[in-house]
């Protein structure tokens, strides 16, 4: 039986254990918004990267836009002068003409590669190159061609050079160029070439000695020397060979005749 002043023991032993549990610590039960507060920076300063790259690179084509048009297509960095150098048989004018270059053009739009193609139509030039020399000024260099030989044509006699290239004309022989004189079968053959891969070969007291080349055949090159003597060369194959055998020959003794058209056989009469 329960007093009218006591309490339910059952409500006792509830509030007992509720005050045995103690008041909760501030804070308690929430979870940390650390990482994402970090995590959100993160993504700020990448896009503030993202935007800086972008605007550089939008920056630099801009400018590298306008250097173009200023450059290839305005006068501000313009040719202001042509130097040619190298030329002895060839008047500068010639080259100058050949090579087109307009005074006033942009610079930077200068194509060198065809300039010196140009150039290089000239018949009596052998290479050309071209530089620019900032600011203004384009230097043209070539070399020319070196007469090595005549080869008879009508009246006159084709000039040419040591690859064979005709590039001139003459009404008369010229002192020290051998005359290669081609006939019969051989003017359809490669001569000129071998004929010129002798002279080559020849030591250059040997070659001055050359008064003539005659050719009746691709395989029947015949020098001649100043004082008449006569060489059987046979074909262009081997002409260091027969440059040297011919040497031995000689310093052998004198003879009218020398055969060194077979290297391995050299004979003199």
């Amino acid at each position: 039986m329960t007093g009218a002043g006591g309490g339910n023991p059952t409500d006792e032993r509830a509030g007992a254990g509720t005050a045995t549990a103690g008041p909760r610590r501030p804070g308690s039960g929430r979870v940390s918004d650390l990482p994402a507060r970090l995590y959100a920076a993160r993504m700020r300063t990448r896009s503030r990267r993202r935007r800086l790259t972008v605007t550089l690179t939008v920056t630099a084509c801009l400018l590298a836009l306008v250097g173009y048009l200023l450059l290839w297509h305005t006068p501000l960095i313009a040719v202001r002068g042509v130097h040619v150098r190298g030329t002895k048989a060839v008047a500068a004018a010639t080259v100058l003409a050949a090579a087109e270059i307009r005074t006033g053009g942009p610079m930077a739009a200068l194509d060198t590669a065809a300039v010196a193609a140009r150039i290089e139509r000239i018949p009596q030039i052998a290479s050309a190159s071209v530089s620019k020399d900032w600011p203004g000024t384009v230097v043209i260099s070539v070399v020319e061609r070196v007469a090595a030989a005549l080869v008879p044509q009508g009246t006159g006699y084709q000039i040419v050079d040591g690859g064979g290239v005709v590039f001139g004309h003459s009404a008369t022989v010229r002192s020290g160029l051998p005359v290669i004189d081609v006939s019969g079968a051989a003017e359809d053959a490669e001569v000129v070439p071998g004929a010129l891969a002798a002279l080559r070969a020849l030591p250059a007291a040997l070659d001055r000695r050359i008064a003539s080349i005659t050719a009746t055949d691709p395989y029947a090159i015949t020098l001649t020397l100043t004082d008449g003597t006569t060489v059987n060369w046979g074909g262009g194959q081997d002409p260091a060979d027969k440059a040297r055998d011919l040497v031995a020959l000689l310093r052998v003794g004198a003879a009218h005749h020398y055969d060194v058209s077979a290297p391995n056989a050299p004979a003199k009469s």
